[in-house]
């Protein structure tokens, strides 16, 4: 079930942002860091797949709220910027001053180690767009999937606002790991609704922004 906060409810599987991402110095502070990366979700990867946090609920807790505190609240009230920032410096200022949110929640570097494959799963019941996956990089036949046969294939740079409503699989059939920021924000600020629709308006995707409480 959706929180009250406001969410761009779309039927479209992804929204590629009209935003600047200086990835090439993003991904050396992953990739600075890739020794303290944790493995993430083993059951849905043949071992492969990685996180670290630099906003959330502990150094070492990548996982969503539900995982370690009762309410949304409860989480939004122990949410931190990890340590992992202080190595982390490009990153953290883009997030502070680029990216057009003031209110984050859980926001992580994603590992995807060469030869990984994240199997087909969705994240959520409701149709929205919503996790805003980056690429560092993204090596030559690393594949976004679906599990009607469409694929996206990510270049560096790329922010997609992704629908994960739709069942959806990763495979990276090459000899080179794969690097992503992956961002939840709980706000959206007049910045960045006019981020959103002026790439909504680029590439004519139809949504409608609503609090998910004017649903129930």
């Amino acid at each position: 079930m959706l929180d009250g906060r406001e969410y761009l409810f779309s039927d479209s599987k992804y929204l590629k942002l009209d935003i600047e991402v200086p990835h090439v110095e993003m991904l050396a502070e992953a990739h600075n860091l890739r020794e303290h990366f944790i493995s993430y979700r083993p059951d849905a990867t043949n071992a492969s797949w990685y996180s670290l946090p630099l906003i959330g609920l502990g150094n070492q807790q990548p996982y969503s709220w539900n995982n370690y505190t009762k309410t949304a609240k409860e989480a939004a009230d122990k949410t931190i910027w990890t340590d992992w920032c202080d190595k982390s410096p490009v990153t953290v200022d883009w997030l502070k001053n680029v990216y057009p949110s003031k209110l984050y929640g859980r926001t992580r570097f994603m590992l995807l180690k060469a030869g990984g494959k994240i199997n087909f799963h969705k994240d959520m019941d409701y149709s929205v767009l919503a996790a805003v996956n980056v690429a560092l990089n993204n090596p030559k036949n690393c594949k976004w999937h679906w599990r009607d046969g469409e694929s996206l294939e990510f270049l560096p740079g790329d922010a997609y606002a992704m629908n994960l409503s739709y069942e959806h699989s990763i495979v990276n059939d090459s000899n080179e790991d794969r690097y992503h920021l992956i961002i939840h924000n709980y706000d959206f600020t007049e910045d960045c609704k006019a981020m959103f629709k002026r790439s909504m308006k680029q590439q004519n995707v139809q949504g409608n922004f609503c609090f998910s409480s004017e649903l129930l």
